[in-house]
C-alpha cells in the first residue's frame, strides 16, 4: 500500500459549518476510490505566504490516506481544483505509514485577526523584547551617508578625465 498526504487549503471567510461540509465532501470523494483515510483534521486558521485569491489568510485542512491504486490521483486533484472552496492543494507521497491521530490542538497564527474581548487586535509580544537602548532613532539614519545615485557617475568621469600630473608625465 502507498501513502499520501494531502494538504489543502480553503476560504477563510467560511463559517464552520461549511468547513465542516467541505471536509466531509472531500472525504467522500476519495472514499469513492476504495482508499483508507487515516487522518483527517484542521490544521486551524493560518496567514499565507502570498494573496490567493485576495485571500491573505486560509484554513488548513489535512488529509492522510493510503491507497493500492494510484490512478485516480489526478482525477481527484482535478476534483479539488474545480472546487471553489478549496483554494490550493498539495499531494505528497509519503516513504512510511503514517500515525493515526485522534485529537489534534489547533493553534491560530491569526494574531492581526484575533481580537480581545474589547474589540482591539492585542499588542505583539515582541515589541517588548526590543532594547530601547539600541533602537536607531529618526535622526541617526539621517546622518548616515548614504550613496546616491550621481556619485558613481562623478567617479566615472574622474577616472575618465587624466589630472594634470598624469598628463605632465605623458608630456615627458
Amino acid at each position: 500500500m502507498r501513502y499520501y498526504e494531502l494538504l489543502y487549503i480553503v476560504n477563510p471567510n467560511l463559517e464552520d459549518e461549511r468547513v465542516n461540509g467541505i471536509i466531509e465532501e472531500v472525504g467522500n470523494e476519495i472514499q469513492k476510490h476504495k482508499v483508507n483515510i487515516i487522518n483527517h483534521h484542521v490544521w486551524g486558521k493560518k496567514r499565507l505566504a502570498y494573496p490567493v485569491n485576495n485571500n491573505k489568510y486560509g484554513i488548513y485542512i489535512l488529509l492522510q490516506f493510503g491507497a493500492e491504486q494510484v490512478e485516480f490521483i489526478k482525477e481527484f486533484e482535478r476534483y479539488l481544483i474545480l472546487s471553489k472552496s478549496v483554494i490550493r492543494h498539495q499531494v505528497i507521497k509519503l516513504e512510511e505509514e503514517p500515525k493515526k491521530v485522534d485529537s489534534i490542538t489547533i493553534e491560530d497564527d491569526d494574531a492581526e485577526a484575533t481580537k480581545t474581548d474589547d474589540g482591539d487586535i492585542p499588542e505583539d509580544d515582541n515589541d517588548a523584547d526590543i532594547d530601547n537602548d539600541k533602537a536607531v532613532e529618526p535622526e541617526e539614519e539621517s546622518k548616515a551617508e548614504v550613496p546616491t545615485d550621481n556619485e558613481p557617475a562623478a567617479e566615472k568621469e574622474k577616472e575618465e578625465k587624466p589630472s594634470e600630473e598624469e598628463k605632465q608625465e605623458e608630456g615627458e
